[in-house]
């Protein structure tokens, strides 16, 4: 049903503006559903939009703080990405957030560009470090969804100029690939172990390692295998 003044159902967006904030309420309206379609309005469900910003305040008062006693600790000559973290899950997962926000944000699927941020902000929060760099990318995708509060984490991180004037972030392909995978491995179509093998590990590794896991090893071990069935970095169908 249509929000009407005569059906008593209308939502005064400055009760929740007063209540939640601004930008929740802007970042709620955007993923409650795909833009061009009717949806309910639930008070009750902005919480976890609110509750999404206020983990990304707190990751971004982590970093803050991190890069305050980063920058007393160790001269600027000897501040450098690692290679490890370069490639690490939450430095790939970074990267895929950017490209796909910013495919969302071309389409007006904003719902699920929201839904990436907060599976990445999930992540942040758990690492024990976020690089500085890394996390203003974050907020670069963020603000056009959460406008003031990305600016205030970007001014509070040194910048002086607005971030809606800063360059949108680039994403890095190399980056985004993965060091391992994990597969699925069947017996006659039944899933019976799992697997992690390198994303660039041959055809014959993977059916190797697969035979030698000691789970499968109880199905194929009194049966001849018949055929092997792979689907390159996902499943392994093995017919007795």
């Amino acid at each position: 049903v249509k929000m009407s003044k005569s059906l008593g159902n209308v939502i005064n967006p400055d009760e929740i503006v007063k209540t939640y904030g601004a930008d929740t309420l802007r970042v709620y309206e955007m993923f409650m559903g795909p833009f061009n379609q009717s949806v309910a309005w639930s008070t009750e469900s902005i919480i976890g939009s609110r509750r999404f910003l206020e983990k990304v305040w707190k990751i971004g008062m982590k970093v803050q703080a991190l890069s305050n006693t980063f920058a007393q600790d160790y001269p600027a000559s000897q501040r450098h990405h690692s290679q490890k973290y370069q490639t690490s899950a939450l430095a790939r997962l970074l990267h895929k957030t950017i490209k796909k926000v910013g495919e969302d944000i071309e389409s007006m699927s904003f719902n699920t560009a929201i839904s990436t941020m907060m599976i990445l902000a999930t992540e942040m929060d758990k690492s024990g470090v976020v690089e500085r760099e890394d996390y203003k990318k974050f907020l670069q995708i963020l603000a056009p969804f959460a406008p003031h509060m990305a600016e205030e984490l970007w001014k509070l991180l040194g910048e002086k100029k607005s971030i809606n004037i800063s360059t949108w972030p680039k994403y890095d392909e190399s980056a985004m690939k993965e060091e391992e995978l994990k597969v699925v491995v069947q017996v006659n179509g039944k899933v019976r172990a799992e697997i992690m093998v390198q994303a660039d590990e041959d055809e014959e590794s993977v059916k190797q390692k697969a035979l030698k896991n000691e789970t499968i090893l109880k199905f194929v071990s009194t049966n001849q295998v018949k055929k092997i069935i792979y689907v390159k970095g996902r499943l392994l169908n093995i017919v007795v």
